[in-house]
Order: structure tokens, then sequence, then C-alpha cells
């Protein structure tokens, strides 16, 4: 069996240096894919996770990659080849959008929630109606954070949470473009408390093609 991780064109030089044991580059078609052998499919663990993430990021400061969703595996280089033919077109493509960017994260609290109704709250009612304009106030802020990125953004994507009351946007940025736009952003959340912005890392959302 063996673990994915990231995928480079067969032009993209030598990978002798890129990859330390056990990691392996199996060339198939015009791609590089870099696998790892495994005697069983990883958990999907914290050691795990970010095992798989350092990885990455000692392939992508070699060259540029396409990188995989966390856990695909196949059962031998077989199998991998076929993958290689049903999806070298797909994954060219992809390559070729994600090459000379990186990926940056903004982390957009949400609103408080409050077990307690506060003092001016007389009934549920009043608590639900606040509860609602709160939200309201975020979905605008998300929306205007999207318009304030867009001119610097190749691709965006809304991620799932991990901490709870936090929404997060992913945004693909040119290289050349990721201090302007984290920048941008500073500026923007300076009378909102707590939104932060983390990367550039590789392209970890940005697998397949998603709508801006």
């Amino acid at each position: 069996m063996m673990l994915l991780y990231a995928v480079a064109t067969a032009a993209a030089g030598s990978t002798g240096e890129m990859v330390d044991p056990p990691l392996q580059a199996h060339r198939s078609r015009g791609l590089t894919v870099f696998v790892e052998p495994r005697a069983e499919a990883p958990e999907r663990s914290t050691r795990e996770l970010l095992g798989f993430g350092r990885v990455l990021h000692q392939l992508w400061s070699y060259v540029p990659v396409l990188p995989l969703r966390f856990g695909a595996v196949v059962s031998d280089t077989d199998e991998l080849d076929q993958l290689v033919a049903e999806r070298e077109s797909e994954w060219t493509d992809r390559i070729a959008a994600v090459t000379g960017h990186s990926e940056c994260i903004v982390h957009l609290p949400l609103p408080e929630r409050v077990p307690e109704r506060v003092k001016d709250e007389q009934t549920g009612s009043d608590y639900l109606r606040r509860r609602a304009a709160e939200l309201k106030q975020h979905d605008a802020e998300t929306a205007e954070l999207r318009t304030l990125l867009a001119p610097y953004a190749s691709e965006l994507t809304t991620l799932p949470s991990v901490r709870p009351q936090v929404a997060r946007l992913s945004v693909l940025l040119p290289d050349e473009r990721v201090e302007d736009a984290r920048e941008a952003v500073r500026d923007w959340a300076t009378s909102r408390h707590e939104v932060m912005v983390t990367g550039p890392w590789p392209p970890f959302s940005f697998c397949q093609e998603v709508s801006t």
C-alpha cells in the first residue's frame, strides 16, 4: 500500500534531492507522484496530519506541487499508474493553476454566544432577534471580506470550521500578492477583534478547482 502526498510535473526537474526515505518519487506518464509505502492506511490523528503537512512543506520548498487529500492510498504501482492515467489531465491543469501560488487562511470569529440573556433581553424572542442580527452582520462581514480579497485572489473557498465560532476563508494567492493581501486584511480588521491571517501555506485547499 502507498500513501499519496502530492503530484508534480515530470518536467519539474530532478526529484532526488527532494525526498528522504521512506518518501518515494514515482514517475508515471507526464507526472511525478510522491508516495510513501505503508503497511496500512494512516489514521486521521493529529500526529499523522502534522507529519503529512511537514512532508508537503518540504516538497513545496523545492518544486510546485499539487497536494493530494490526506489519506488517499493505492495498493501498488499498477493501481497508481492507472490512477495517473485517469487523472493526468485534471492534475496537470491544477498544477498549472497552483504553480507560483500560496494559500492563506483568514479566521473570522462568529459573534460570541451568550448562554444567559443579557439584562435588556426580557424574553427568548429578544435573544433570538439579537442572535439573528449578529449572524446577519457576520454574513455581511464575510461577503465584505470576499470582495476585499477578490482583486488579489485567484480562487477563494470557505473551509469547514475546526474551532467553534470561527469561520475560515481560504485564499489562493499569487506569491507576489501574498503580503499585499495580508496587509489589506489587517487594515480591514483594525476595528474587528481577533481576525487572524495564517500562511502562506502550500495550496492544501485547492486540490480541485473551486468557484471564486
